[in-house]
């Protein structure tokens, strides 16, 4: 059985991102663990929170049964599969702590949030709550743009450069999403060299063993800019669902979430990215 964490505020992004979760996860066993955190705005001192075990003040009280019945209500507009658990989850932290707390306590597998689409060329594009989790946390998460209508994902992008040595526990998650839809796995090599060196040819060849169980087509693009070639090829064929990637690409994440020339992530409009982390 799946364990899924899906943070919430409540707002649109997020309500959206939660939908999608349970649409992919369609008739698959899954516990989902719906996450609210809160804290007081008049507390900023980090020590006071950590240092606070005599239980919730009233203040706090009334704002955890405030998330409490906001979480319920979600629960119940849910459409029920009767292969879905759900549990709601209050917490009186900061948000990166409280997500990495419950990704040790409940065994997570894959965490899926709702993400906020740039209005201007100063707003970061994926929000920092979605960009701490990728970069601070050391799992799996699908990021959904706020925007997307669940389609299931039958055609999925995986850009690389061949320069990463893979394991199977690291794509196990890819491997079994794109099972449970039956999905087209687009592998895309960004060139950036003449020839390919030995490990990369030695990686190649056992990425394609990795995906022996799937339906994969291996497809290259010369461009030294990582966003700019997944965009174009994303842009050219029109059908892709989902974007997969590991998370030690961490150079095109921190332009995916700082860039400020919006226009040039327009594909990730209405595209979710699925973050794979590497094993240790």
């Amino acid at each position: 059985m799946k364990n899924i964490l899906l943070p919430t505020d409540f707002s649109k992004n997020s309500l959206n991102a939660m939908k999608y979760a349970v649409s992919l996860f369609k008739d698959i066993p899954c516990n989902f663990y719906l996450l609210n955190v809160f804290k007081i705005h008049y507390v900023t001192n980090e020590e006071f929170i950590v240092g606070n075990n005599g239980g919730l003040t009233p203040s706090e009280k009334e704002l955890y049964d405030i998330s409490q019945i906001g979480l319920k209500n979600i629960i119940e507009k849910i459409k029920k599969d009767a292969n879905h658990k759900f549990k709601a989850i209050s917490d009186f932290n900061f948000f990166i702590d409280s997500v990495k707390n419950t990704i040790e306590k409940r065994k997570i597998d894959l965490i899926i949030m709702g993400t906020k689409g740039a209005s201007g060329v100063k707003e970061i594009f994926m929000g920092s709550n979605t960009g701490d989790v990728i970069m601070k946390t050391n799992c799996s998460v699908l990021a959904i743009p706020e925007n997307t209508i669940f389609t299931e994902p039958k055609e999925i992008t995986f850009p690389t450069d061949f320069k990463i040595s893979y394991k199977e526990e690291d794509l196990d998650l890819l491997i079994q999403l794109a099972k449970i839809n039956n999905s087209n796995l687009r592998i895309l090599h960004l060139k950036n060299e003449k020839k390919l060196g030995e490990d990369q040819v030695f990686n190649r060849k056992n990425l394609k063993k990795l995906f022996k169980s799937l339906n994969i087509s291996l497809h290259t693009l010369t461009n030294n800019d990582f966003d700019t070639a997944v965009n174009c090829f994303t842009q050219s064929r029109g059908n892709i669902n989902m974007i997969a990637i590991l998370a030690k690409h961490y150079n095109f994440f921190q332009r995916l979430f700082f860039n400020p020339k919006v226009e040039e992530l327009s594909f990730h409009t209405n595209i979710p990215l699925l973050v794979l982390h590497k094993t240790k």
